[in-house]
């Protein structure tokens, strides 16, 4: 692997994407497996509050133990999952525009911290964290000698993303928060869609960074060959 030099005069080195990616692919496998027990769990309480008129929580004995435990273990689960995605996706993201700045890739503007920090900011986390990893894509492809264009489900990603944070944002208000309110039927349901949207999210996340693993691996070919080891 060759050095290069940074602004500094210290030398740094770009690293495989993979070491990264593999980690954060089984944080998000449990996050998604979590997030569609929960759907699955809010389609259950959801049949036997209107169907059964009765609550699965409390009003079946045995069952209601067995239900209550299950839905635990999901959202432990997917509690767990998004805590290790957050952090894993974070450190794909940093590597990844990392590796970009390093070889002095001219259309990433984004500095790799800011490329993760924007998730975490009001407002700009609409809008910013996908724009750092349109850079990261097409900067990626064009030092591969691959076409630039951003592939749709890239856009439908970040789609899926803000829909199911509005959804759960609706549904958490149409449960309420303490006490349940004459929503709370509705609730369940938004709250299933969003669920189900969560896992669309992550299957999509998970194409798109699959592909940018693999072709900044492809740039050891594009006349950075010695750049990537």
């Amino acid at each position: 692997m060759a050095d290069i030099a940074g602004a500094s005069g210290q030398t740094e080195l770009t690293r495989p994407l993979m070491g990264r990616f593999k980690p954060m692919r089984v944080a998000l496998f449990v996050y998604m497996a979590g997030e569609a027990g929960l759907a699955l769990a809010s389609l259950v309480e959801y049949y036997f509050l209107t169907a059964r008129e009765l609550d699965p929580y409390l009003d079946l004995g045995a069952m209601s133990s067995a239900f209550s435990l299950a839905v635990l273990g999901v959202s432990l689960a997917q509690i767990g999952g998004l805590v290790a995605s957050v952090i894993l996706v974070s450190m794909w993201t940093y590597r990844a525009m990392k590796n970009l700045h390093i070889v002095g890739a001219v259309a990433a503007t984004m500095s790799p911290g800011w490329a993760v920090g924007w998730y975490f900011i009001p407002i700009a986390n609409i809008w910013k964290p996908f724009e750092g990893m349109l850079q990261i894509w097409r900067e990626s492809h064009r030092l591969a000698g691959r076409p630039e264009k951003v592939a749709a489900y890239v856009g439908w990603w970040w789609a899926t993303w803000i829909g199911s944070n509005i959804l759960a944002n609706i549904s958490l208000r149409l449960t309420g928060f303490t006490d349940p309110l004459p929503t709370y039927d509705a609730g369940i349901i938004v709250g299933a869609v969003g669920s189900a949207l969560s896992v669309v999210c992550g299957i999509l996340l998970l194409r798109t960074t699959k592909q940018v693993t693999q072709v900044q691996t492809e740039m050891r070919s594009g006349g950075l060959a010695d750049t990537f080891g």
